[in-house]
């Protein structure tokens, strides 16, 4: 493997390929961001949950970003577009800050666009992983 390979679990592939190809994921999210998650998933080294390391954002994890220029803070979770009303400080998988960081590790630095807005964050650390804390129905 190399250092640049993304991984992403089983769970999370079948859950999130399911997404993709079902009606109610076509209703989320743009088809560029679909097809950049897709191509994600195609690309990702996949990984049994319970082989997941503790620094390894996976679908339900809750991350603390830095950002780059201002040092600003930010705490979210990374979530399925249906559980956003039931999270606070979620982040749906198909918004472009999602895309970014799935598969994402402690101290990657993260790009994306919203409208005329690039943002540039740096994962600063792992709050919560369902994986790490063996929670596999995340």
């Amino acid at each position: 493997m190399r250092s640049t390979d993304r991984f992403v679990t089983d769970a999370d592939r079948c859950r999130l390929g399911n997404l993709l190809t079902s009606r109610e994921g076509q209703a989320w999210g743009n088809q560029r961001r679909r097809s950049k998650l897709y191509s994600f998933l195609e690309d990702a080294v996949p990984i049994k949950p319970c082989d997941a390391p503790e620094t390894l954002i996976t679908m339900n994890t809750t991350i603390e970003l830095v950002d780059l220029k201002s040092g600003a803070r930010r705490v979210l979770t990374l979530v399925y577009p249906r559980d956003l009303d039931l999270v606070p400080d979620g982040v749906s998988v198909l918004k472009p800050l999602g895309v970014a960081l799935i598969g994402c590790q402690i101290g990657d630095v993260i790009e994306w666009s919203e409208g005329n807005r690039k943002h540039r964050m740096r994962v600063a650390k792992i709050v919560h992983q369902p994986e790490y804390a063996e929670m596999w129905h995340l």
